[in-house]
């Protein structure tokens, strides 16, 4: 039986221990737009995928100390995997990667509209 990374599975406070932060943490993060939790009545949730992709935020703010706001920055023009120069081992395992192929609104838990031309992300990218 093959498990969905994707499926939101673990609680905010579960997901906190696993990566070993403060649930705040996972807050700010949100708070800053770098992820964004599946919701369900009003507790969030987190996908493997998730947990993979913060554990990549934290290296990248820790490891190779790069402010919030720099990441965020960055990630606009070069996909993670170049930001963090992963190993082709850590590319093939990353579901980020595995999925770069996909609309954003196929792998993000946003709610759509499945239209660039309303897309905050898209509009920003393109008035710049």
């Amino acid at each position: 039986m093959q498990l969905d990374e994707s499926l939101p599975t673990y609680p905010m406070g579960a997901a906190a221990h696993m990566l070993g932060v403060h649930p705040r943490t996972l807050r700010i993060y949100e708070a800053e737009g770098l992820i964004n939790p599946c919701r369900r009545g009003g507790k969030r949730f987190f996908s493997h995928a998730d947990l993979i992709w913060i554990e990549c935020l934290r290296s990248l703010i820790h490891d190779e100390n790069i402010s919030i706001e720099g990441v965020k920055r960055l990630l606009q023009y070069v996909p993670c995997w170049k930001l963090k120069n992963c190993s082709r081992d850590e590319r093939i395992n990353c579901p980020r990667f595995r999925h770069r192929g996909k609309k954003c609104w196929e792998f993000s838990q946003k709610n759509c509209e499945k239209s660039c031309d309303n897309c905050e992300i898209y509009t920003e990218k393109n008035e710049t």
